[in-house]
């Protein structure tokens, strides 16, 4: 009777604790979206007007936060790319815009846009445990959009790990965020974002990964070089880069910086 009771207590407190971490992994914020705004011919500036006032009186201190970028190099130069996040699904489930707030969208916003070509919204996770250096809000991110072979999802978090090994033991100052997309227009896809303070520094990022083979075989000896190039040519099929510049006057508050730990 007595080892039962043991028993019993054993299995309670796995699934107490089980239950702890779960609770505190759908807690986390990790999710983020994003999309992209293009102009109607001529009508940029009004489009950014817009944006302006429509953020100051709907996403200012207190509010849902709202981030847009200038995008200027890619498919989408030329267009403004917005942000919100991270939220936990929770969040995002629960988030009910006003009458008052869809209305200015409507009248200030959506007349100065071309949605002839739009992909429109994407969800995606950050990847904090793949990410290199600290979490911090640059005047501009590299961005390099990732798309994989179907089913190679395993080989691409490897790919990423051995990256964040290389850069670990080379002491690398070329930070990195990494996000999986979960819903959009290609599901096959991630993203690596490299912070940058100015245009001059991109070129830390325009290797492969962020870094240059001969770092890799610094970082991981030829065999395990090798084993990433490898990897890489079974799983990438293709990239994208493209350079987001930050437009403060369009955004909301811009946070302080949070250390965020890996699991």
């Amino acid at each position: 009777m007595k080892q039962l009771l043991l028993s019993i207590i054993y299995v309670l407190s796995i699934n107490i604790v089980f239950s702890q971490n779960q609770n505190t992994l759908d807690e986390r914020k990790t999710i983020f979206k994003t999309w992209y705004m293009k102009p109607a011919q001529g009508k940029s500036k009004m489009l950014q007007n817009g944006l302006k006032d429509h953020v100051s009186k709907f996403h200012g201190e207190g509010q849902w936060s709202e981030y847009y970028f200038e995008v200027l190099s890619g498919p989408n130069s030329g267009s403004f790319a917005g942000w919100s996040g991270p939220h936990t699904w929770k969040e995002i489930n629960e988030r009910k815009s006003s009458d008052a707030e869809d209305t200015h969208w409507s009248k200030y916003v959506e007349p100065y846009l071309d949605n002839s070509n739009s992909n429109g919204v994407m969800f995606l996770s950050r990847k904090y445990d793949l990410g290199h250096g600290p979490s911090a809000w640059t005047d501009y991110y590299h961005l390099s959009w990732n798309v994989i072979h179907p089913g190679t999802g395993a080989q691409y978090r490897e790919i990423a790990n051995l990256s964040k090994k290389v850069k670990e033991a080379t002491s690398s100052t070329n930070h990195h965020n990494i996000y999986q997309v979960v819903s959009g227009y290609n599901a096959d896809m991630w993203l690596w974002e490299y912070p940058i303070n100015n245009m001059e520094e991109m070129s830390m990022s325009t290797g492969v990964a962020g870094s240059s083979l001969n770092n890799f075989e610094k970082g991981l000896g030829k065999q395990g070089s090798d084993r990433f190039r490898d990897l890489y040519k079974t799983t990438i099929k293709h990239r994208v880069r493209e350079l987001q510049k930050l437009r403060p006057d369009m955004s909301s508050s811009i946070p302080e910086p949070v250390n965020t730990t890996s699991n």
